[in-house]
C-alpha cells in the first residue's frame, strides 16, 4: 500500500509518525485474508465506505497492527475526501477487546483527518452499552459529531444509499446467523452479550475518566454527571 506525503495530513503526532515507520516491516497479508477491514463500495453520493467486521479483529496482542492496517488503508482517502464507516459490532471476542488506554490513545494518535472527514458512522447490532454510552455523552459532544453516528439494528435495515449487496458479500456467516436470530427472537437485542458489554464499559470508563463524571460504569450508581456541566470538550469536538 502507497503512503501519501506525510505533510498531506492534519495534526501529525510522533506517535503516528512512528506506525507509519513500522508498518514497512509488518506482513499484512494475515490481516487481509481475515477480512476485519474491507472496502464495501461507495454511497449514492459516491463516498468510499468501508466495513469493520469485529468478529474478525486480532487479539489485544496483535491490535496495534491492526491500527497500522486501518491507518494504511484509508490514509490515501482521509487526506482529501469524505468517507464512512460501517463496524459490525456483533460477536466481537473478549481477547479482542481494547482497554480503555488504547482507544484513549487511538483517539489522541489520529490525525485530524480522519475525524473530521467521517461522513458516517453506521453501527451494526449495536449493544445496549454503546448506545447509552454516546446518549450519556451527548453534551459533550459537537452536533456534527452526534450526526454522524447511525444505529443498525438489523442487517435489513442497511440503507440503500449504500452498496448493499457489497457489504453484505463482506459480513461473515457467522454475523448473518446472529441477525437471523435477532430477527426470529426480538427480545434477544435488549440482553448485552458479554463480550460487546466489556467493550461498552471500557468506553465508558474512557469518558467517564477523562471528565471524573461518573464514579461508576454502572448508570444507576452514577452522580449527577451533567449539573453545571455545559462546557463541550474539545478533544471529542471534532467535525
Amino acid at each position: 500500500m502507497e503512503s501519501i506525503t506525510i505533510k498531506e495530513l492534519e495534526g501529525v503526532t510522533p506517535e503516528y509518525q512512528d506506525l507509519l515507520d513500522k508498518a514497512n516491516r509488518i506482513d499484512f497479508s494475515a490481516l487481509a485474508a481475515s477480512n476485519c477491514l474491507l472496502p464495501v463500495g461507495t454511497d449514492q453520493e459516491g463516498v468510499p465506505l468501508f466495513l469493520i467486521n469485529a468478529a474478525s479483529l486480532p487479539s489485544m496482542d496483535k491490535m496495534e497492527e491492526f491500527l497500522i492496517y486501518f491507518i494504511k488503508t484509508l490514509e490515501p482517502v482521509v487526506v482529501s475526501n469524505n468517507y464512512s464507516l460501517i463496524y459490525s459490532h456483533a460477536l466481537l471476542k473478549p481477547e479482542s477487546t481494547p482497554d480503555r488506554n488504547w482507544l484513549t490513545n487511538v483517539y489522541k494518535i489520529l490525525p485530524r483527518n480522519f475525524k473530521k472527514n467521517l461522513k458516517t458512522l453506521y453501527i451494526l447490532h449495536p449493544s445496549t452499552w454503546i448506545k447509552f454510552l454516546f446518549m450519556a455523552m451527548s453534551p459533550f459532544l459537537s452536533e456534527k459529531v452526534w450526526n454522524k453516528v447511525v444505529y443498525l439494528d438489523y442487517i435489513q435495515e442497511i440503507p440503500g444509499v449504500l452498496d448493499r449487496n457489497a457489504i453484505l458479500s463482506k459480513i461473515p456467516q457467522e454475523t448473518k446467523d446472529y441477525d437471523d436470530k435477532l430477527l426470529e427472537n426480538p427480545e434477544i437485542t435488549e440482553k448485552v452479550v458479554t463480550s460487546m458489554d466489556t467493550l461498552g464499559k471500557e468506553l465508558l470508563s474512557v469518558f467517564g475518566s477523562s471528565f471524573n463524571l461518573f464514579s461508576s460504569v454502572d448508570p444507576s450508581k452514577w452522580q449527577s454527571a451533567f449539573n453545571g456541566s455545559n462546557e463541550r470538550s474539545a478533544y471529542y469536538d471534532d467535525k
